[in-house]
């Protein structure tokens, strides 16, 4: 029997620096079916810079005057791990500077997640590894070889258990761009649970992913795509979220075990459906008759 496949709410910075509507997300995130709700441990000063080289000259970097929205204060993890304990959800969040990961710590928080960015940075690595704690490792941008450097260093420092996320880092990727055959390919390279975090409209990735073995789905949730703030536009809306969460929990139905076996329902038609030697009276089939057809030399009756 394969296991569920688990389902991450990722709400990254759509709160908006907004401690109540995060709180309103991880609600709505396990009222929709998530397993897991996802924030991003951020501090913008620890990510970009206030200033860059362009022609030659330091200028002011564009990026820093918007993303005023996208800290996620230190403060905040503990009330939002007890929001995500009240309603019965996994509370994690990405570590994007290293004292994130002390404060993660404190929070009392089960595993981490690497964002794709940071599989060459090694400090991280090895600060997330030394927790011993299990590791969700995204690999957008990556090749096998960046891949095959990130776990060594988790690995070496005493990482608990590891699973690969295939990842197309497009906001949204072209289709063309997917390639999920990589989530059979990462599967044999390395010998770990694969799921793949999707930025793609809708929830046919995620679908598809789920059919060719995915063990962990991520998506972007929102409000509403129109609020402002980079991750809303792609995202998906909660209903939606909630509609793609249950045509996993069918597929997994679906899927099955693999064993090609009549089931109990089908035993019970068999004699209906198979040419054989019936009773006339009862329409059953008669003694000795397995409701095989064969041909006269080959049959008993």
């Amino acid at each position: 029997m394969r296991e569920k496949v688990e389902i991450i709410a990722e709400v990254g910075s759509n709160h908006g620096f907004d401690l109540d509507l995060a709180r309103k997300y991880i609600v709505a995130a396990e009222k929709q079916g998530a397993d897991v709700v996802k924030f991003q441990s951020i501090r913008k000063e620890k990510l970009f810079s206030q200033k860059i080289l362009k022609d030659g000259k330091v200028v002011d970097n564009p990026i820093w005057s918007q993303v005023s929205n996208l800290d996620f204060p230190e403060e905040w993890h503990q009330k939002l791990k007890k929001c995500a304990d009240d309603v019965e959800i996994e509370f994690m969040s990405t570590p994007f500077y290293l004292e994130a990961v002390d404060v993660l710590e404190t929070v009392g928080v089960k595993r981490y997640k690497i964002a794709s960015g940071d599989v060459t940075f090694v400090p991280l690595l090895e600060k997330v590894g030394r927790t011993g704690k299990p590791v969700i490792l995204s690999t957008g941008a990556c090749s096998i070889g960046d891949v095959e450097n990130a776990l060594q260093i988790l690995n070496a420092t005493g990482v608990g258990e590891i699973i690969l996320l295939h990842c197309v880092v497009s906001y949204p990727p072209q289709w063309e761009e997917m390639n999920l055959k990589a989530i059979a390919t990462l599967k044999t390279e390395f010998g770990l649970p694969v799921g793949i975090s999707d930025h793609s409209p809708g929830s046919l990735v995620p679908i598809a992913a789920v059919a060719i073995g995915a063990s962990v789905i991520e998506k972007h949730v929102t409000f509403d795509r129109l609020l402002p703030g980079p991750d809303h536009p792609f995202a998906m809306t909660m209903n939606e979220f909630g509609d793609m969460v249950q045509q996993v929990r069918l597929l997994e139905q679906a899927l099955g075990t693999g064993e090609k076996v009549p089931t109990e329902d089908e035993l019970n038609r068999q004699h209906r459906m198979r040419r054989g030697v019936y009773d006339p009276n009862t329409l059953k089939p008669t003694v000795g008759s397995t409701g095989i057809w064969l041909r006269p030399e080959h049959s008993k009756l």
